[in-house]
């Protein structure tokens, strides 16, 4: 029935008329705007109508598969994007489950004073609406999945396992999915640390997915890259042994970010730039002596308005926000925001854990220790409960859905990768 509403929607928004056939479709009166604005058009559509629209003629099927539509509606769905990946703990499911939730849109540029309406406090059920989630069989069919984190509206995520994970690559909304060639251990002791990357390099337009190990012998971390379109991993050498949980929506301007399990103060934040695959240490702000580190407990590095910033918790009381105005400039780190833990009843060190992405009004949005999806306004200074995930173990990562196709960066260059089709498009729920 939603979906059938949906369809109506679309054809009212592009003028359809009764009586008008797919052969008639370029007599649509949307049809007559420059296809240049017609791309902008259906690109700030709600995702569903998009789906919708594929249906409505052949025209607007072709129109929305054109690579130029999937680069100017990911343009626009990079700064607007309030959409994550949610996967709940399944034990008795042996599928990987994941589906999207798209929050209510908030403006870029909007005021907070305006935007009280963004989250309702009533939390919606699965069976009271949205879309329920149903079992997406990616290339491995098992539910230890684990998300790893996802880039230009490709998610990236692997089946566990010390000597042989295995990688996948797939875009929910276009259902195209693929597995990566197994990286072969560097030698007979190494295992593989818990802890991968996946980003986008902007100046050669390839995605890369990077790969941490460690030998049994030694404390040292060695890195191996593999990029999408080809056939292997490379093995790159010596690299920072990263922190698990230490990063969260960490890619920026075509450079990966990680927290490592150093104590020196200039190696606690690398980069990993994907177009020379390079390490370099980033600077921690001033303040940051040995001292003062050995009373952080836990840090995390991720993205705000476009600005790399530092999460960590100090003397298990606070709750610090840093950014770096200046990319690399030690001087430009400027405190964004505190959160007194002791002010805010029921909530304890670990609820900060897990950060997950800064939402375009500022707020933060992070995943409890009940599985509860929580946001944080530094503006209002108040907490907002947005939806409980239920029992288990959940995971969250940020996501900006897409028509990227991984057929235009991958298969067209003769790599022969298994492809399966999803069924449908991975499953979505709105938070009304």
């Amino acid at each position: 029935m939603k979906y059938k509403q949906e369809t109506k929607k679309a054809k009212k928004i592009i003028g359809y008329e009764k009586g008008n056939s797919t052969a008639d479709a370029l007599q649509f009166p949307i049809f007559e705007l420059p296809t240049n604005l017609l791309y902008e058009i259906i690109s700030r559509l709600p995702l569903k109508t998009i789906f919708s629209c594929r249906c409505v003629c052949r025209t607007f099927l072709k129109l929305i598969k054109d690579p130029y539509f999937a680069k100017t509606h990911l343009d626009g769905a990079l700064s607007t994007s309030t959409t994550v990946i949610v996967k709940e703990n399944q034990i008795s499911s042996p599928y990987f489950r994941p589906y999207m939730l798209e929050l209510d849109f908030t403006p870029k540029k909007s005021s907070l004073s305006s935007d009280h309406h963004l989250f309702h406090q009533h939390m919606i059920s699965r069976k009271s609406g949205g879309v329920a989630p149903r079992d997406v069989k990616c290339c491995f069919v098992t539910g230890d999945a684990t998300l790893i984190s996802s880039c230009n509206g490709l998610l990236c995520l692997y089946s566990p396992s010390l000597k042989n994970p295995t990688y996948c690559i797939c875009n929910p909304v276009t259902g195209e999915c693929m597995t990566l060639a197994h990286p072969a251990p560097f030698t007979l002791d190494s295992i593989y640390l818990n802890h991968s990357g996946f980003g986008f390099c902007p100046k050669t337009k390839q995605y890369k997915v990077i790969r941490f190990m460690s030998s049994g012998s030694t404390s040292r971390a060695e890195a191996l890259v593999h990029t999408l379109g080809t056939r292997s991993w490379r093995y790159i050498g010596e690299s920072p042994r990263p922190k698990s949980q230490g990063a969260f929506d960490c890619f920026l301007d075509g450079k990966l970010h990680l927290v490592t399990a150093s104590h020196k103060i200039s190696d606690i934040v690398y980069s990993f730039d994907l177009e020379t695959e390079k390490f370099e240490p980033v600077p921690m702000p001033a303040h940051f002596t040995p001292e003062y580190h050995r009373k952080v407990s836990w840090i995390s590095v991720g993205v705000i308005s476009g600005c790399l910033c530092l999460c960590y918790t100090f003397n298990d009381a606070y709750f610090e926000v840093f950014t770096m105005a200046e990319y690399g400039i030690r001087e430009s780190w400027n405190k964004n925001f505190s959160i007194d833990l002791k002010y805010y009843c029921g909530l304890l060190v670990e609820d900060f854990q897990k950060p997950i992405k800064f939402l375009n009004n500022g707020e933060l949005l992070f995943l409890s220790r009940f599985n509860n999806l929580v946001s944080y306004s530094p503006n209002k200074r108040a907490f907002r409960d947005i939806k409980s995930l239920g029992n288990g173990r959940a995971e969250v990562i940020a996501h900006v859905s897409t028509f990227v196709s991984l057929k235009s960066h991958v298969f067209e260059r003769g790599i022969k990768y298994q492809m399966i089709k999803l069924k449908s498009p991975m499953p979505v729920q709105n938070v009304l």
